[in-house]
């Protein structure tokens, strides 16, 4: 299982620093890693639409501004959990905005439900295409401190993270199809009928 050591050991050998043994160790590499860990994760998820941080929730209703209320009939607060709103309803249009509150759904749908990334916190859940692109985000930005602002160096592992971004859409393009069955001989079918 992946854990956060190897990621970030994987980042620290992109950028070729040191690698770390331990994630609490007191180093500038470990201490880099723990600083943009985070904002890696959630950045890289917002990035792609990857499979196992996809999640439908049911949208909890709020109050609706009185100024949108000729726009939308509906609005919902953004889970807690959603780091990206991917559609609402069956692909109902839908706007993000700030609500009385917080951050809320406008939409027609009542009783909705979101197709949203989540943040999946545990790496034992990730796949390996976000595991490669994470570990190249966490490099873009740890790169900055640790090499003290090496343009070329930054720019090639951008370069890199945009494949590891292409390479995922290739496949979840591939993902989730149905296909249809082919068609049998129609001397089969007849016989299947008896």
């Amino acid at each position: 299982m992946t854990g956060k050591v190897e990621i970030c050991n994987m980042a620290l050998g992109f950028i070729g620093t040191r690698a770390m043994a331990s994630y609490d160790e007191r180093t500038p590499e470990a201490a880099q890693c723990r600083l943009y860990w985070d904002r890696a994760r959630r950045s890289a998820l917002r990035d792609f639409p990857y499979p196992f941080s996809k999640k439908l929730i049911r949208l909890a209703p709020v109050e609706m501004p009185g100024e949108l209320a000729a726009r939308w009939q509906y609005a919902y607060s953004v889970p807690t959990s959603a780091l990206k709103v991917l559609a609402v309803g069956k692909c109902a249009p839908f706007e993000l905005m700030q609500g009385s509150t917080d951050l809320a759904i406008y939409c027609n749908e009542p009783h909705a439900c979101a197709l949203c990334v989540v943040d999946v916190v545990d790496a034992g859940l990730w796949d390996e295409l976000f595991i490669i692109a994470m570990a190249y985000r966490l490099a873009m930005l740890i790169a900055v401190p640790l090499l003290k602002n090496n343009s070329a160096k930054i720019q090639e592992l951008a370069a890199l993270y945009q494949q590891a971004l292409t390479k995922a859409e290739g496949h979840g393009a591939n993902e989730g199809r149905v296909e249809m069955p082919i068609s049998q001989d129609s001397w089969l079918e007849a016989r299947r009928s008896w």
